[in-house]
């Protein structure tokens, strides 16, 4: 295994990705095309990408002087993508309707606009500095209202009781969602709140319960409550079989997502500081899942979508959509998810990175490169490049896991990468 620096491994990120940079392809992440909106994607899938981007390059901004002023240019070209987004009634998303709970990228977009502000903030114009704060709080306050509002269906079933399937728990609405959104306002709370305290803010008691229901209601655990499985969960009123399945993906978000919660329960004054929170421990128990996974199937592959309250993360199979088929359920979400990931998605995991877990990550990259989730170039035979770096060129949506993945890396003070060998 050879190791490299996680800032020099971020800076080949920027250059390969984003136009700003010195080797941009636009077809491994489509930055220029999710800023113009000219490659047809959906506007909340662009405004997650958008978050996604600029959490990457305001970690990246004061740990890269080389390219410092390339990637100030990169962050105020997102936030005006940002500011530019709007929905098929008009309204902005980043100002007026960031459909909450219809889509993860609200609190991801917060994350984001969070971190510019800690790193960035004092380096722009006035001008820059007014809309970076504009759009922050904005965002922040559409949240904040939204997580215990009646017209938000997630808090409505916080505490419904929890059903099971084949001994696998699953929360009457879709987790990730909500964990993100209020993460990313945990953050918020914690680098800009006027608080003394994360328990003097209002509504502490309800972030509290979004971040401890997770592992205390929602989740499915091991005999020895140290692996963490979380199906991706539905309401009751949405005929969806996919909601009785644990995936990778998502798993990864929710873990992303308690570790930002981490901050609006246990203020540490930076995104850079790891919280001392049990969410922190939490996150980490998806990692584990993980870890094992990664023991149990061929190539150590992490899928999409595996099998219920199986601690081996085995793929699912036919037989199981049959079942769920014969409850009356529909099976077509779950084919979506199936066509869109062939084959594994062990590399969305590194969003996991924000829970500080190194020995986690050096594993994964050894998972991502075994499952085959990576793209060398000709020229690494001589200049090799990380797992993630490689990872990262395989598409699109895996190019902006990995940007959130480095942001924690960055954050979280992971110094090295590694080849994956």
């Amino acid at each position: 295994m050879t190791t490299k620096l996680t800032s020099d491994e971020a800076i080949r990120f920027f250059n390969e990705h984003f136009p700003e940079g010195c080797s941009y392809n636009e077809n491994y992440s489509q930055v220029a095309a999710i800023r113009s909106g000219s490659n047809g994607q959906e506007v909340n899938l662009r405004f997650q990408r958008l978050g996604n981007q600029l959490q990457f390059l305001a970690s990246l901004y004061d740990k890269a002087p080389s390219i410092k002023e390339q990637v100030k240019i990169a962050i105020l070209a997102t936030l005006t993508a940002m500011e530019e987004l709007q929905n098929a009634s008009g309204e902005s998303l980043l100002f007026n309707n960031a459909t909450l709970g219809g889509s993860p990228s609200g609190g991801i977009v917060l994350a984001g606009l969070v971190i510019a502000y800690e790193r960035v903030y004092n380096d722009l114009d006035t001008i820059d500095q007014n809309r970076l704060l504009h759009a922050t709080e904005s965002l922040a306050n559409q949240i904040a209202s939204w997580m215990d509002s009646t017209a938000n269906p997630s808090f409505n079933a916080l505490e419904d009781t929890v059903d099971c399937w084949r001994n696998q728990k699953f929360a009457n609405f879709s987790v990730n969602g909500p964990i993100l959104h209020v993460g990313g306002l945990g953050l918020y709370l914690d680098v800009l709140s006027s608080h003394a305290s994360a328990t003097d803010y209002p509504k502490y008691d309800v972030l509290y319960k979004y971040g401890t229901y997770v592992m205390d209601r929602w989740s499915t655990l091991d005999p020895l409550e140290t692996m963490a499985s979380l199906a991706i969960g539905g309401l009751v009123t949405i005929n969806s079989g996919r909601k009785f399945f644990p995936s990778s993906g998502y798993n990864a978000y929710v873990g992303m997502g308690l570790a930002w919660l981490a901050h609006g329960i246990a203020y540490t004054g930076s995104t850079g500081v790891i919280p001392d929170c049990r969410l922190i421990n939490d996150s980490q128990k998806i990692n584990n899942f993980y870890r094992n996974t990664f023991d149990s199937q061929p190539d150590m592959k992490a899928y999409e979508i595996s099998e219920p309250a199986d601690f081996t993360g085995e793929q699912l199979k036919e037989e199981t959509i049959l079942a769920v088929v014969e409850q009356g359920y529909t099976r077509t979400e779950i084919d979506q998810l199936r066509s869109a990931h062939l084959d594994s998605s062990t590399g969305y995991l590194y969003t996991l990175s924000w829970n500080g877990d190194a020995a986690f990550l050096i594993a994964l990259d050894k998972a991502v490169r075994t499952s085959g989730e990576t793209v060398f170039l000709a020229n690494e035979v001589n200049d090799g490049s990380s797992v993630i770096v490689a990872y990262a060129r395989v598409g699109e949506a895996a190019a902006h896991r990995a940007m959130a993945g480095f942001a924690g890396m960055l954050q979280r003070g992971i110094l090295t990468v590694t080849d994956g060998k």
